[in-house]
């Protein structure tokens, strides 16, 4: 190489985005070909439909001790209760503590806490929730720490856990404290997993303390390597056919792979800029788009969020009696698995879903990983107060209901606008089902209550009378629906709402810029082969000598 070459600014930004772009090249392979598992799965989970399909009828005949009673046996203040069975008794599981919180398993009928499940524990209570198994099935491993497939954050105080493997190689995590199936793999969802959500944010290193910074460093780096090539490639290339190779007139002065990769880039160096910028907008790196947190009126309204799934619960109110009460009435319509309590206006309610039969299990949609540990699933259910014994089942709030929740999380504003809709909107919608599944989703069910303020963040709140759930979007909130999910999922009504259109567009953008990437590691590695046989022999000669 000429110094006067390494003194041409234009030629060091070339040989810069060339070299450097060796290992961005590898990065977009890796993250285009995941992203393409990705449009269709993407962790390997337990679904609240299989969690429900396997649980017992709930028998409440021989339960003895209150939930204030069991309460005595948690410390923190618990802000979830179910009440479900295990191994044929009547179990309180309670949810206290910080963030995703720590369940406690009381049993009704003795008062008693779940002691930690062992080897012989677990076997013998998945042989009786799947029979079907009882002699393929064997003990497979203890974790004390995540391994491939348990790094969501949510599943962290589940821990340790028990992977028993069954029938053709399916494996299923369980919980030592819970006594809760929170994993099942199979073969194909393992590989999936791996080369889908697992390589695409490299979650495997999740628990690490350097994983989002060396992400957010990957992410620039690669955002940086897609703006220069943009640059360089519209300044490289001629409106007119005038380089010419081999007697015919181009107009790129490349040619081979480099060839194809300027034009690559040209058509799709604009996506691979899009996906770049809105994955550091997912890491929340990108200063003015992020999501805005939940007050403590909002959660306690209603709101159901990573900070925590409502409010701190008063178990005092209730009773055996309208426990009992409360069974009776909603197995009227479908035989009742769990009861769960859910707060709504100060007022306690439970609230019990139907269990899908072996035809709607096989198509059963999870919108999250975690949809297992959320209260509130798209899925047939009814509510029943937790304190009138004399009160009916109903499947929905009323609009007077939804306004007192909203005057609680939106304390001293006025709404400007009130609309019921009856279809999604563009904040308020189902985005790509195998984004983000490490974390729990809320439902996205209509019809639902919006309301708009003119407050500072510009709020708007979506009540859904389904489910007495509320969800803020504030107007950072909607710059970041556009700049990540609008951006890198593609999710836009007039694609997504009309697949396979989405699937079609999104998938040759995808082998696009997997196009782009092999076009430029290729020549790029036959390149450090050559440099590195030419070191070869420039050490063998001087040996020699």
């Amino acid at each position: 190489m000429k110094l006067k070459q390494l003194l041409s600014w234009r030629f060091s930004l070339i040989f810069f985005h060339r070299w450097l772009g060796i290992l961005a090249g590898l990065m977009f392979i890796f993250w285009t070909i995941s992203g393409v598992i990705l449009m269709y799965y993407g962790i390997p989970h337990y679904t609240a439909g299989e969690r429900l399909a396997q649980m017992a009828p709930l028998d409440l005949s021989t339960a003895t001790i209150t939930p204030e009673e069991a309460l005595a046996n948690v410390k923190d203040k618990p802000f979830r209760l179910r009440i479900s069975m295990f191994d044929g008794h009547p179990a309180y599981r309670i949810n206290s503590g910080q963030v995703f919180g720590h369940w406690t398993v009381v049993f009704a009928d003795s008062g008693k806490v779940m002691k930690k499940l062992d080897a012989n524990d677990v076997v013998y209570y998945l042989s009786k929730l799947y029979p079907e198994y009882t002699e393929t099935m064997s003990y497979d491993a203890y974790l004390t720490e995540p391994d491939l497939f348990t790094h969501s954050p949510a599943l962290q105080n589940h821990f340790p856990l028990h992977v028993i493997k069954m029938g053709n190689f399916e494996h299923y995590y369980v919980s030592e404290h819970s006594g809760e199936v929170v994993m099942h793999t199979t073969p194909v969802t393992q590989v999936l997993g791996l080369f889908g959500y697992n390589l695409h944010t490299l979650f495997f290193f999740r628990q690490q303390s350097w994983w989002s910074p060396f992400l957010h460093w990957l992410g620039w780096i690669g955002l940086g390597i897609t703006i220069l090539g943009i640059v360089l490639g519209i300044w490289r290339f001629s409106s007119k056919p005038q380089f010419i190779k081999r007697g015919i007139a181009y107009r790129t002065p490349y040619s081979g792979w480099w060839k194809w990769h300027h034009y690559a880039g040209l058509i799709f160096g604009v996506t691979m800029f899009t996906w770049m910028l809105s994955g550091l907008i997912s890491m929340s790196v990108v200063p003015g788009i992020d999501e805005s947190l939940y007050t403590k009126d909002q959660i306690k309204a209603g709101a159901r969020t990573v900070q925590g799934f409502g409010a701190t619960t008063d178990f005092a109110p209730l009773t055996l009696e309208g426990m009992r009460s409360a069974l009776g009435e909603l197995n009227a319509a479908y035989p009742v698995k769990e009861l769960e309590l859910q707060v709504v206006n100060g007022q306690p309610y439970y609230i019990a879903y139907r269990s899908p039969n072996e035809q709607e299990l096989d198509t059963w949609v999870s919108h999250s990983a975690m949809d297992f540990l959320t209260p509130a699933l798209e899925w047939d259910h009814r509510y029943i107060s937790a304190t009138d014994t004399t009160a009916k089942p109903f499947t929905g709030f009323a609009e007077a209901d939804l306004l007192k929740m909203a005057a609680t999380a939106m304390p001293g504003q006025q709404y400007t606008e009130l609309t019921w809709l009856n279809t999604a909107d563009d904040y308020y919608y189902h985005t790509v089902d195998s984004f983000d599944l490490g974390l729990p989703r809320t439902v996205r069910s209509v019809p639902v209550l919006r309301l708009k303020y003119d407050d500072s963040a510009q709020t708007w709140l979506y009540l859904t009378p389904s489910h007495a759930q509320l969800i803020k979007i504030e107007a950072m909130d909607r710059r970041n629906r556009w700049g990540y999910y609008g951006l890198h999922g593609l999710d836009f009504a007039f694609l997504y709402n009309y697949r396979p259109l989405w699937d079609m567009v999104v998938l040759i953008l995808l082998f696009g810029c997997i196009a782009m990437s092999v076009t430029s590691v290729v020549p790029a590695w036959d390149r450090l082969k050559r440099h590195y046989f030419r070191l070869l022999d420039l050490i063998a000669g001087n040996w020699h000598q």
